[in-house]
């Protein structure tokens, strides 16, 4: 009952943000929307950017969940390029608020899982320590997450497959080189 109250309430928040802005949204919009007292909310949730916070995390969990491998981490790229163009109203209510930063992120956390599952998969042939290959993740995490972040500020104009065709183009083995680099300088 309690996972089914913490979607009831993230279904609201969803619907909510297509309409207007989070700052603009109450606790008591959303314990009407879904039928529950304020006391249920803050059961869950200290707050709406708790709420926010989880949403997001499930909403990325979902958009990526088994639709991409390290081997093809240009199809995780393109879902949450996609994912973001599906939802604009959502986001840009988001981005456009007190909630931006958790935006960003979980943008950072996205990027970030399909950066390590690559770096993994690309140096498994190689004594590379946990923590190269965390800040190789973390280095190629920031330019993916950053790129999302400047396409939302530029009003989502490019197409998301045109922006993957040409971060592919600059980053086609790259990640196996940084590795490698890496690999070739341990201390």
């Amino acid at each position: 009952m309690a996972q089914s109250t913490k979607q009831a309430l993230a279904a609201s928040l969803k619907q909510l943000l297509e309409k207007k802005s989070l700052d603009d949204i109450t606790v008591k919009e959303l314990v009407e929307d879904c039928a529950v007292n304020r006391q249920t909310f803050y059961y869950h949730f200290q707050d709406i950017y708790d709420l926010l916070s989880w949403f997001l995390t499930q909403e990325a969990t979902q958009a990526l969940a088994g639709k991409y491998s390290a081997a093809n981490w240009e199809e995780g790229l393109l879902q949450a390029f996609q994912y973001v163009r599906d939802n604009h109203r959502l986001i840009f209510h988001i981005f456009g608020s007190n909630g931006q930063g958790l935006l960003a992120g979980q943008l950072n956390e996205m990027s970030q899982q399909i950066m390590y599952r690559v770096i993994e998969a690309s140096c498994q042939d190689l004594e590379l320590a946990e923590k190269d290959k965390q800040f190789i993740a973390r280095f190629y995490k920031s330019a993916f997450a950053g790129l999302l972040l400047e396409w939302i500020t530029g009003g989502m104009s490019e197409e998301p497959a045109e922006i993957v065709s040409q971060v592919v183009k600059l980053v086609d083995g790259e990640f196996r080189r940084s590795a490698e680099r890496f690999a070739r300088h341990r201390s």
